[in-house]
């Protein structure tokens, strides 16, 4: 079972894939909640069970730690980039 490495052990090049995997796991859930936040409060008002609307808010919930994970790999690869200037 591979090891979990923190940001600071990966090559520069392991980071620039993390970078490219996180953009594109915010994209893939990005779309997942648009098309989620649509279809409740397309439901909340057409049932007028406004309930439904908190549910679509607290979705973006699962959306900070994937911000976060994606500005700290960011923030890593400038830290590296700037020692090597």
């Amino acid at each position: 079972m591979p090891k979990n490495k923190t940001l600071s052990e990966l090559t520069i090049d392991e980071l620039n894939i993390k970078k490219k995997q996180s953009l594109g796991v915010m994209i893939s859930f990005g779309i997942i909640m648009f098309i989620a936040i649509v279809v409740l409060l397309y439901l909340s008002i057409k049932t007028k069970k406004y309930a439904l609307s908190g549910i679509s808010a607290s979705l973006f919930c699962v959306f900070i730690p994937i911000y976060i994970n994606h500005t700290q790999i960011n923030k890593e690869i400038k830290s590296r980039q700037s020692m090597e200037n």
